[in-house]
Formats: C-alpha cells, structure tokens, sequence
C-alpha cells in the first residue's frame, strides 16, 4: 500500500475535466473560472491518495490467458496483445478515497456548480494519480534495464469491465484500502482506478 503521493490538480484540469477549453472560458471571463479555482481550494484538502499493489511473475501465457506465480491470471485479447511477452506485471487499484466524493454530494442541492466542479476535480486528481503510479513503475523498470507496456485497465476495448475487474480485484487487496467493487463492477469510491502494466525486455 503506497500513500506518499502528493497531488496537485490545478484549475485548468478543472475545466478540462468539466468538458471546457481552459484558454477560451479565460478569454470570455466565465464565472466558471472563480468556480474551479474554489473547488481547488476546497478539494486539495479532501484528498487522501491510496494505491493498493502487487507485483508478480508471469508462469506462462497461453490461449489468451497469462498465468502468474502464485495462481492468478489475467485472460482476454487485450490482456493477450499487450502482456504476452511480459516477464512481470504490475496489478494497482487506485484511489483518491471518499471524502470529496462525500463533500460533492453534500453540497449538491445549495450549489450544484460547485459540486460537480469538485467532481471534476476528483476526476483530474485521480487521473493525476494513476500516472504518478504509472511513472513509479516506469523509472523502476528503467533502472533494471527493462521496458514498460502501456497501462491496460478494464473496460478498454478487449477487455471487458466485469472480467478486467474481477481478475484485478482478486489480485490485489483493495479492501485494506478501503476499496471495493459493487456488484456491477464498479469501484467504491467512485474516483477510483484500476490498471495492470507488463514489464519485461521485449514488451
């Protein structure tokens, strides 16, 4: 479990993640503006930044399937394209944990800008986080000589949420983190993410 990440998401991920070009809302002067730059003053205390991971070996890939050390698997064609050459992979769920999920919630029914502006925010945080891990992982394989997939999460084309999920979570002790999956395989907190990249010489 990895708690050291600082986070930092400014107003213009802000906007982008409302669906806004940053550069034009500034030229009309869009209260948006003044909305973001609170969320941001608001929301980068709620942050509590959490990555549940497991690193571990690749047994064998076959049949679309790879097996790992230790008994698990990650299977699907996506799974296939990117992971049959890997050596190791690296299994992470991702989470900025509940309390600006609950502060958007709560502040919905008075200011419904500002609620879904700290959503926003929520969305570039835990995006913010899930490239940090990503680059943590990157420098260390460097370091060994090795190389890097690109990050593969369910739901990507090839790999279904429901199969992509279930794999990871049995994988990863996400719970400790306080971290669950619904019965539709959706993550609990919602700003939360999850991802396997491969590693190895020839990835």
């Amino acid at each position: 479990m990895i708690r050291d990440f600082d986070l930092c998401p400014d107003v213009d991920m802000v906007l982008r993640a409302l669906g806004a070009d940053p550069v034009v809302v500034r030229r009309r002067q869009s209260s948006a503006v003044a909305i973001a730059e609170q969320a941001v003053a608001k929301g980068t205390g709620l942050l509590a930044p959490v990555v549940v991971s497991a690193s571990l070996e690749v047994q064998e890939f076959r049949h679309e399937r790879v097996r790992l050390v230790g008994g698990g698997h990650l299977s699907g064609p996506l799974v296939a394209e990117h992971l049959h050459a890997a050596r190791s992979v690296v299994v992470a769920v991702c989470s900025i944990g509940p309390a600006l999920e609950d502060a958007a919630s709560e502040c919905f029914s008075e200011d419904p800008a500002m609620s879904l502006a700290l959503d926003a925010f929520g969305s570039a945080a835990v995006d913010l986080l899930g490239a940090a891990m990503c680059q943590r992982v990157d420098e260390q394989a460097e370091a060994e000589g090795l190389r890097t997939t690109v990050p593969l999460s369910p739901g990507l084309v090839g790999w279904p949420v429901a199969n992509g999920q279930r794999q990871i979570f049995q994988l990863v002790d996400a719970a400790s983190a306080g971290i669950r999956l619904t019965e539709g395989y959706m993550m609990v907190p919602k700003k939360s993410t999850s991802m396997v990249i491969g590693i190895g010489p020839d990835v």
